[in-house]
Parts: C-alpha cells; sequence; structure tokens
C-alpha cells in the first residue's frame, strides 16, 4: 500500500486533459496515415499503368505486414499497456462502482439520508479503494499506476458534474462552487483514509467515523462492521492479478452484511 501524501492528492486531475489529447491526436494521426498509404499505392498503380490485381496485391501486402505487426505487439504486451488500454479500464473500474454497488443497503443500515452527498460519500469510499489498488501498479508498471488513479478521478469526477447539473437545472450557478468543495474534501479524505488502512483498525475506524459517518455513528457495531467491510474488499482487490485489475477488470464487490450476518 502506498500512503497519499498531499503533493499527490493535489496532482490528481492536473494531467488528464493534456494525456486525453495527446491520445486522440495520435489516434487521428495514425488514421490518416494508413489512409494515405492506401492512396498512394493506387496512386503508383494507375500513373504505372498497373492493373488493379497488382494493386490489390500490394494493398494486401501492406495489411498482411500490419496484422503481423499487431500479433506481435499484442503478444508482448504492449497493446495492453497503452494508455488507451488504461483509459477504458479506469472507466470499467469506475462503473464497477456506481453500477453495482448497493447504495440502499448504506444508506438503511447507516441511517443515512439518501442525498446527493451521501451517495458521493460512499462513491468516494470505493473510489479510494481503487486508487489504492492503482497506485500498487506504479511499483512495477512505472507510471501506469498514476495515470489510472488520475483516470479513475477523472471518471469520478465527469460522473458527479453530470448528476450535480442534473439536480440543479434551475440553478446552474452552484455546481460549480459544489464541485469545489466536494474536491477539497475528497483530498482530504484521500489522506485520511490512506493513514487509516496504513495503520490498525483503530486509526481505520476513525477515519472512517469522521468521513464517511460525519461523526454521528454511536453504534460501535456498526462502525467495526465497516472496518471489516472496508478490509474485505481491499484484500479483494490486492488478490486480483494485473491482468484482472488493468487490462480486463473483474471486480466483483462484496455485500456490506453476508447473508449469515445479522449486525
Amino acid at each position: 500500500m502506498i500512503r497519499a501524501t498531499t503533493r499527490l492528492a493535489t496532482m490528481v486531475r492536473r494531467d488528464m486533459l493534456c494525456t486525453t489529447t495527446a491520445v486522440v491526436n495520435r489516434l487521428h494521426l495514425e488514421h490518416f496515415t494508413h489512409m494515405d498509404t492506401g492512396r498512394s499505392l493506387r496512386a503508383r498503380a494507375i500513373s504505372t499503368g498497373s492493373t488493379m490485381s497488382s494493386v490489390s496485391t500490394n494493398i494486401d501486402d501492406v495489411e498482411a505486414k500490419d496484422g503481423f505487426l499487431k500479433r506481435f505487439i499484442k503478444k508482448m504486451g504492449w497493446i495492453d499497456n497503452s494508455s488507451v488500454r488504461l483509459r477504458v479500464s479506469s472507466c470499467l473500474l469506475y462503473e464497477s462502482v456506481v453500477d453495482h454497488i448497493n447504495y440502499t443497503e448504506f444508506f438503511q443500515h447507516f441511517d443515512m439520508p439518501d442525498t446527493f452527498n451521501t451517495w458521493f460519500l460512499i462513491t468516494e469510499l470505493h473510489v479510494w479503494m481503487l486508487l489504492v489498488r492503482s497506485m500498487a501498479e506504479g511499483a512495477e508498471k512505472g507510471a501506469a499506476g498514476r495515470f489510472m488513479r488520475n483516470c479513475i478521478v477523472e471518471t469520478m469526477w465527469n460522473d458527479v458534474t453530470t448528476r450535480a447539473k442534473q439536480l440543479t437545472m434551475d440553478n446552474p450557478s452552484v455546481v460549480r462552487p459544489q464541485i469545489q468543495q466536494l474536491s477539497e474534501q475528497f483530498q482530504a479524505a484521500l489522506i485520511s483514509y490512506d493513514e487509516g488502512i496504513s495503520y490498525d483498525d483503530k486509526a481505520l475506524a476513525a477515519a472512517l467515523w469522521r468521513r464517511f459517518l460525519s461523526g454521528r455513528c454511536e453504534d460501535y457495531e456498526k462502525l467495526e462492521l465497516l472496518v471489516g467491510y472496508v478490509r474485505k474488499q481491499i484484500a479483494m482487490l490486492d488478490q486480483l492479478s494485473r491482468y484482472d485489475f488493468a487490462i480486463k477488470p473483474a471486480v466483483k464487490w462484496a455485500p456490506l452484511r453476508e447473508a449469515n450476518q445479522t449486525t
């Protein structure tokens, strides 16, 4: 596990737009280069009086070489390590939270109101767990972990902003300060949760009590359940191979309470 620092927390979203633009521009360049190659082959064939069969042969040769190159790169694993693949995986990881976490169970068990803010608290907790696992990739893959971390957070803020706009259609001017406030709280939560998970259950319980439960929970059995839930999810993510996390995400979140739990 890697402890977040204030510097990392404030740098989370800074490098994302540049990365996206560079990827899109590169894909466009490769696309048009490929098109120009095809046109140049046809132009040379026509200018030399070659038949269409010879043109087809040349194009087939290019496609055959291209197919071999792609197969070679895929075998070496370069495609799976690309920023495009990691960005797609990051979106899927975030979707595993918002599409598969039982928010209603959290609302009911912890007596939380069904509001935008409590939805964000639940989402934030699970996104943080994804970020912890993402940064573990950095130990072996260089900047891959940090890139995934940024992409997950970027996806989250895009979703949060969209939801906030839908809820405040009558007063859109409140969205920006609301997102700014959530952003500051999110950065502080990352540091608090990282410190909690780095020490013992008491430290983690204190972090969850302050942030997730807003310091209002007096039922220590519920707090104990939440600590166990986080530890269990962290262990599940830690056991995932790089392929099942960063290449083809296969995250299966455990329920808050198992079928045999009554607390």
